[in-house]
């Protein structure tokens, strides 16, 4: 027998990740390819270089407190059409993840190093991680402890990599 809904099996890629293959390539092509992205590069790495380099570091901070707030309401969107409601405290706790997902990728706390591609590379493996730990049957805050050893990890092999360059 035939089910009600018929025997059609969905398949193609879920809205999110073309959402966010689409943000990582307008993202990558913003940073490598146009003059703000030099510049937010040139402010992580130095402030006062920048400025001192004639880049109006205030209008660059601006504008990428603006972008933010995009990427932050795409990132909400999302959010909520996945749950099929919109919570107050949908992001909490979601900074451990997001600083580890960032230094995994290779960004640098020292500034100026880091891509978009390896920051989203970096989201994906934490999210690998979450999802395993909770396949497994870690409760939340073992898979925070977790989740906070990855990034001292990380910290530490970006520290023992500079210090070993230099």
């Amino acid at each position: 027998p035939i089910p009600e809904g018929g025997m059609r099996i969905p398949v193609g890629f879920p809205y999110p990740v073309v959402i966010v293959i689409g943000v990582t390539l307008v993202m990558t092509w913003l940073a490598t390819r146009r003059r703000y992205g030099r510049y937010v590069y040139a402010y992580g790495g130095n402030p006062e270089a920048a400025d001192l380099a004639g880049i109006n570091t205030r209008w660059t901070i601006m504008k990428t407190f603006m972008l933010i707030g995009v990427l932050c309401a795409i990132a909400g969107a999302i959010a909520a059409a996945r749950l099929n409601a919109a919570t107050l405290d949908i992001g909490v706790s979601y900074e451990l993840y997001v600083i580890a997902a960032a230094v995994v990728g290779g960004t640098s706390f020292a500034g100026g190093i880091g891509t978009i591609p390896g920051a989203v590379l970096g989201a994906f493996v934490m999210q690998s991680i979450a999802y395993g730990l909770s396949y497994v049957g870690v409760n939340s805050p073992g898979q925070n402890v977790v989740a906070g050893i990855v990034l001292i990890l990380a910290v530490g092999f970006d520290t023992w990599n500079r210090r070993r360059g230099s």
